[in-house]
C-alpha cells in the first residue's frame, strides 16, 4: 500500500486529521490505531466543550480561550444532539472572589464568543440556584453561598465524535485499521517504509507523511521507531466518578451542571449527562505506564470526599456506576538536545517510558501548565502532536492539515467547518449505532 499521509492513533486528533485531510480531497490517507478507535483518553474526558473559564484567571490563555468558544460554536452548529448547550450554576460561596470579579469574568467569556448564539451570563438569586441545581447542599446555599451565576458552556458525547469523524472521512475514500500497531518505521528518501503486524497478519506500507498522533505513546513511538524525541512531556491521570440517576432526588436532565472549588484550590465539575451524573476531574501523577497502569487509589476517595462537602447525594457509594481515568499529555519546554532527531539509543527504544523524555514529577501545580497542544517535526515528514484539549482538536487539526496539503501540492482548503462534511443523515441511516456512547471504551 502505497500511501500519501498515514496516522498513528486513533483518538480525537487522529480522527480528526483523517476527517479533515479527506475533506481536501487528498487520496492515500490512512489511519491505525493499536486497540479500538476512542479507546484511549478520547473517551475518558469530562465529556464538556468549553472555553475553559478557570483560563481567563490569566491573561496570556486569552487566545486559547477565545479560539475554544469559536471551535465550541462550530462544533454545536455541527453536531446537533451529539454536542449541545449545558446551562452551569456557579455558586460563590462567602469569602471567594468579588462578585463584581466573577460578574465581569463572566462578562468577558460571552465577549469572547462571538459564534455560538448561547444565552448570556446572568446572576441568579438563591432560590434559582437550589432550583436548578438541587444537588448542592442546601445549607450551603443558604449559609455560604454570597452570590451566584448562570452561565453556558457545551457537552458532547466524546466517543461518538472520534467515530462519527473517521466514519465521515471513509465516505470520503480514507481507509482505517483498529487493532493494528505499528512494529518499526524505517527511512527511505524523504518517505517512510512502516511495518504493521494485526491479528490478520503483517503488512508494509510506504508513506510520504506520517502523523503520530497516539498521546500519551507519542514519544515512546518515536523512540521505538528509533527517533530521539525534542519535546518531553508530562503524563497526568484524571479520575472521574459516574453516578446513577438515584443519587439525586431530580431528573438529569432538568438540572444545570456546577463547578466547584475544593478547599485545596481544584475546580471539580459535577454533570448531569446521559441520565447520570458526572464528577471529576483529578490531577495524579501516573504510576507505571500507559500500557500497564490503575487509577490512582487515592482519585476515589478524593472525588467522594469532594461531593460529601458540595453535594447533597443519597448513598453517594452504593450509587457509583463507573470509576474511569484518563492520560493527559502535557508537553513541556522543548529541550533542543543535540541528538534530537538522531537514532534513539538502545535502552530507550526497549523502555521508552524511564527515558528523560517522560517526566515523573513537576517542581509546580500541574493546572499551571498550558493546555496548548504543541505540533513538533523533529524529522522531516513525520509530525507529532502533543497534549491539546479536545475542543480545540478541529483547529488544531485544520492547522496540520494546511502544513501537510502545501507539503503534497494540494489546494483544497479544509471542509470541517461545514456539517456537509460528516454525512451525519446517511450515516444515522445506515450506521445508527455510531451515535451511542460505549461504557467499554472508558474501561478497556
Amino acid at each position: 500500500m502505497d500511501l500519501n499521509v498515514l496516522i498513528v492513533g486513533g483518538g480525537i486528533h487522529g480522527a480528526g486529521l483523517l476527517h479533515d485531510l479527506a475533506t481536501r480531497n487528498l487520496r492515500g490517507i490512512h489511519l491505525v490505531e493499536q486497540n479500538q478507535l476512542a479507546s484511549g483518553t478520547s473517551s475518558r474526558t469530562t465529556k464538556l466543550v468549553h472555553g475553559g473559564l478557570r483560563y481567563l484567571e490569566h491573561p496570556s490563555q486569552w487566545g486559547l480561550v477565545r479560539e475554544a468558544l469559536r471551535e465550541r460554536g462550530i462544533l454545536l452548529r455541527n453536531l446537533p444532539g451529539i454536542v449541545r448547550p449545558m446551562p452551569f450554576v456557579l455558586p460563590n460561596f462567602r469569602g471567594g472572589r468579588p462578585p463584581w470579579l466573577v460578574q465581569t469574568g463572566l462578562t468577558l467569556y460571552d465577549l469572547l464568543d462571538r459564534v455560538s448564539g448561547l444565552p448570556s451570563a446572568r446572576r441568579l438569586t438563591h432560590a434559582e440556584l437550589a432550583q436548578m441545581a438541587p444537588y448542592l447542599r442546601p445549607e450551603r446555599i443558604a449559609q455560604e453561598t454570597g452570590s451566584a451565576f448562570l452561565f453556558y458552556d457545551a457537552q458532547m458525547q466524546d466517543d461518538v465524535i472520534v467515530r462519527l469523524a473517521v466514519r465521515a472521512a471513509t465516505r470520503l475514500d480514507a481507509t482505517y485499521q483498529e487493532e493494528t500497531r505499528v512494529e518499526d518505521v524505517i527511512r527511505e528518501g524523504t518517505g517512510f517504509c512502516v511495518k504493521l503486524a494485526s491479528s490478520r497478519g503483517r503488512q508494509e506500507v510506504t508513506a510520504r507523511v506520517i502523523v503520530n498522533a497516539a498521546g500519551a505513546w507519542c514519544n515512546a513511538n518515536l523512540l521505538r521507531w528509533g527517533v530521539t524525541p525534542r519535546v518531553p512531556c508530562l503524563l497526568d491521570v484524571g479520575s472521574h466518578l459516574l453516578f446513577r440517576s438515584q443519587a439525586v432526588p431530580a431528573r438529569p436532565e432538568d438540572c444545570a451542571a456546577t463547578l466547584l472549588q475544593h478547599e485545596d484550590g481544584r475546580v471539580v465539575f459535577f454533570i448531569p449527562w446521559e441520565g447520570r451524573w458526572l464528577l471529576g476531574t483529578t490531577e495524579s501523577a501516573l504510576t507505571g505506564t500507559p500500557d500497564h497502569w490503575e487509577c490512582p487509589a487515592g482519585d476515589r476517595d478524593y472525588l467522594l470526599k469532594v461531593a460529601a462537602v458540595n453535594l447533597d447525594l443519597a448513598e453517594a457509594e452504593r450509587h457509583i456506576e463507573e470509576f474511569f481515568c484518563g492520560i493527559r499529555t502535557f508537553p513541556l519546554r522543548a529541550s533542543a538536545p543535540a541528538q534530537a532527531g538522531q537514532p534513539a539509543p538502545g535502552i530507550w527504544r526497549e523502555n521508552p517510558f524511564a527515558s528523560p523524555f517522560y517526566k515523573r514529577r513537576l517542581e509546580k501545580d500541574v493546572s499551571s501548565l498550558s493546555r496548548e497542544a504543541v505540533v513538533d517535526e523533529v524529522v522531516p515528514n513525520l509530525i507529532t502532536i502533543y497534549g491539546g484539549k479536545f475542543t480545540t482538536y478541529r483547529a488544531l487539526c485544520e492547522g496540520v492539515g494546511d502544513r501537510i496539503a502545501d507539503r503534497l501540492k494540494c489546494a483544497r482548503r479544509s471542509g470541517t467547518r461545514e456539517q456537509e462534511s460528516w454525512f451525519l443523515d446517511e450515516l444515522r441511516e445506515t450506521e445508527p449505532g455510531l451515535f451511542h456512547s460505549y461504557s467499554d471504551l472508558r474501561h478497556g
